[in-house]
């Protein structure tokens, strides 16, 4: 059983570690947009001002709806072995504990939907009249204010995981030495137990010799 539960406390330790690197991919990509959102809010701001014409507005309006489209592929594509990661809330169950109990040895991370019209809630992002652009810059902040909440959640979860897998190695060592113990108290209690056979099997040998020499003994007494 201890053996068995060495190996279960090793896989669960093993699933943290892979449940991290999935966070790990999904903050990766929120970073990359949140990096592009910022550059949205820089772009609605420069389109915003009276000082531009139609034509340098039409430039912004145009880098804005690349930067979009970047946001939607990025959220779109991220994925974990085949698993996508930042266009949808799902709920992912990890398995970090050795036992059965969901409450106790699962983990359960919810993804979420970070596509444009999501994090903006609808609203336009188009920078392609003053006008627009005050709204777009509205809509941005939106987007940003929904991209840090995704975040901070995955940041947690980060850090639940770091010390969930810490608690598992050291449950998993500690039943290791423990398991070890078992071992070397067995090994040691059929050494003491072969000894022990062996001094017995040893006085029955030298008394068998003894009793061998009694009758000699018996001769030379009566010659």
């Amino acid at each position: 059983r201890l053996n068995a539960e060495v190996g279960a406390l090793k896989t669960a330790t093993t699933n943290a570690s892979q449940a991290g690197a999935l966070l790990q991919v999904m903050d990766g990509g929120m970073n990359t947009i949140n990096d592009i959102l910022v550059r949205m809010k820089q772009l609605s701001v420069q389109a915003g001002s009276d000082n531009l014409g139609a034509t340098e507005r039409g430039y912004i309006n145009n880098e804005a709806t690349a930067l979009a489209a970047e946001i939607n592929r990025i959220a779109t594509d991220t994925e974990f072995n085949g698993v996508k990661v930042l266009n949808s809330a799902t709920d992912l169950d990890f398995k970090i504990g050795s036992g059965a109990v969901a409450a106790e040895d699962d983990l359960t991370f919810t993804t979420s939907d970070n596509t444009l019209a999501t994090l903006t809630g609808g609203g336009a992002t188009a920078m392609d009249s003053k006008a627009n652009a005050d709204i777009a810059s509205a809509s941005i902040d939106t987007a940003i204010n929904a991209l840090q909440t995704n975040r901070a959640a995955v940041g947690v979860n980060q850090n639940r995981l770091e010390f969930a897998a810490q608690n598992l190695r050291t449950i998993s060592e500690n039943s290791e030495n423990a398991r070890s113990v078992l071992v070397d108290l067995d090994v040691a209690s059929e050494m003491a137990a072969f000894s022990s056979k062996q001094v017995l099997m040893q006085s029955g040998i030298a008394m068998l010799g003894q009793a061998n020499q009694m009758p000699q003994n018996l001769m030379r007494l009566l010659q």
